[in-house]
């Protein structure tokens, strides 16, 4: 299979399934694949067949972060979607942060089989403080200072945070591409009850990016019969790097091999059950 011209190419592990399934996995804003790699690797080497794109306005090479918009991203992951389902379907979608809305919007234009959810960026974090939404300050301040120098990355690991610092490409952060994020969460939630497919939520308890409770409001919104939310205690917003990685990781593949009670057909309850692992809660 050839990949997507300017992106990342498809990764299939040697390996055969059962039953050929696809994963799709959207990176966040100004990141890139690597912001989930250990959680790639992990789903290639059960025998997915994992396609992990660089969406539009994140290809590099950098150090300024060029500005982007949510329809560029939300075409091309429409385009890698179409690509990956002719060579393994049912599609799963992985979506990390910003990806994690584009996954929830690609599930009303295309045949999502299930739904993964990380860290998903529904608010930034402590704008809730702030007397009107954040778009207000964010789509007004994008037109005077289109980009800002990069924060820390934030996980608290120390080994994957200096492998994020090394793998980063830019120095900047597009303001005009936040604004775009936040319209694309004003155009994707109103969506939410329409979406029924199967749907796996993981949020860090520690995350300085988005709002951890914006993952709960996702899960209470969505339409689907089966969704679950984890909610992990030492990690920051790149989960899927962090202390709890490896939980991540066993989560999600049960999740996509259809582990966790999807074998019977019956749906997870939303409240709260016995935890999977210490100190991480289960809703």
């Amino acid at each position: 299979m050839k990949p997507i011209e300017g992106r990342s190419p498809l990764l299939t592990s040697g390996s055969s399934a059962d039953q050929v399934r696809g994963c799709l996995v959207l990176h966040g804003l100004g990141g890139g694949p690597y912001e989930v790699d250990p959680l790639i690797q992990g789903m290639s080497e059960c025998g997915f067949t994992v396609h992990a794109p660089m969406l539009p306005g994140h290809e590099g090479p950098g150090p300024r972060m060029p500005a982007s918009t949510w329809p560029e991203w939300a075409a091309a992951s429409e385009a890698a979607f179409d690509l990956l389902a002719r060579e393994a379907s049912p599609v799963a979608v992985v979506g990390f942060s910003t990806g994690g809305t584009l996954a929830l919007r690609l599930a009303t234009t295309r045949p999502v089989a299930r739904l993964v959810l990380l860290s998903p960026f529904l608010e930034i974090r402590y704008t809730r403080l702030l007397p009107v939404a954040a778009i207000r300050y964010v789509r007004p301040l994008s037109r005077l200072i289109p980009s800002l120098p990069r924060r820390r990355p934030a996980v608290r690991d120390p080994e994957s945070l200096r492998r994020v610092v090394a793998s980063a490409g830019f120095r900047t952060f597009s303001v005009r591409a936040a604004a775009s994020a936040l319209e694309l969460i004003e155009a994707t939630r109103p969506l939410l009850p329409a979406i029924s497919v199967p749907t796996l939520i993981l949020q860090g308890a520690l995350d300085s990016v988005v709002e951890p409770r914006g993952a709960r409001r996702i899960l209470e919104e969505l339409g689907s019969d089966w969704k679950r939310l984890l909610t992990l205690p030492s990690s920051d917003h790149l989960i899927a790097l962090d202390r709890e990685r490896d939980v991540v990781r066993r989560e999600v593949v049960a999740f996509l091999r259809g582990d966790p009670g999807l074998r019977g057909g019956e749906p997870s309850s939303t409240r709260p059950q016995a935890s999977p692992s210490q100190g991480i809660r289960q809703e």
